[in-house]
């Protein structure tokens, strides 16, 4: 499955133009997950990034929804005019090459359920979670690392059509709520009024 990835990215990196749209229309059925895996990449380290993780968790959070229902990347027509440069394109491509060496040595449990429309709905519904946690502009160590993880995990998962990366992307995010909880709780410590607030909306 990688392998296929590698050579749907080497045609788009011959194209004098890149977008979004052009990525999209070349990844064909990876194009959903190959999006999240690539919004999430800036996250895999322990630091938060609270100005980029919104707009970043949102492009996630809509290929999470789309999972969930269309099995099809969801994108707004701005996202898909977004132009990538060849030199960008390029670290993306190099990364790729990394991802697909890796997920060869770690993928070894192939199922068919990871196809499944079940297995999509709960994936999707996983991914939703974690990148809603990720948006938040938390200055909280790991605040961004650990939903990435969960989201980078249930894609690589998917895209290798491997059970059991899946399932510890599905764990992963189980540690995103109590990450949601904790944090919601330590607001409501620092600003006993938010409650009100919240009552409020």
């Amino acid at each position: 499955m990688s392998s296929k990835l590698i050579s749907h990215l080497s045609e788009v990196r011959a194209l004098p133009v890149i977008t979004l749209e052009k990525l999209v229309d070349s990844l064909k059925d990876q194009a959903l997950v190959v999006i999240c895996l690539i919004s999430i990449i800036p996250f895999m380290q322990p630091i938060p990034l609270p100005g980029v993780s919104t707009a970043l968790g949102l492009i996630s959070l809509l290929q999470g929804v789309s999972l969930m229902l269309f099995r099809r990347p969801l994108l707004t027509r701005k996202m898909k005019e977004v132009k990538i440069s060849h030199e960008k394109f390029e670290t993306i491509f190099k990364a790729a090459e990394k991802f697909s060496r890796f997920a060869g040595k770690i993928s070894i449990f192939s199922h068919p359920w990871t196809n499944s429309r079940a297995s999509h709905f709960i994936c999707g519904f996983s991914i939703v979670l974690s990148s809603a946690f990720l948006s938040l502009p938390l200055p909280i160590p790991f605040s961004n690392f650990v939903p990435a993880l969960s989201i980078g995990l249930i894609c690589l998962g998917l895209l290798e059509e491997d059970i059991f990366l899946v399932i510890i992307g599905l764990s992963i995010t189980c540690s995103v709520i109590w990450m949601g909880v904790f944090s919601y709780h330590l607001l409501i410590e620092n600003f006993p009024t938010l409650p009100n607030l919240l009552n409020f909306f």
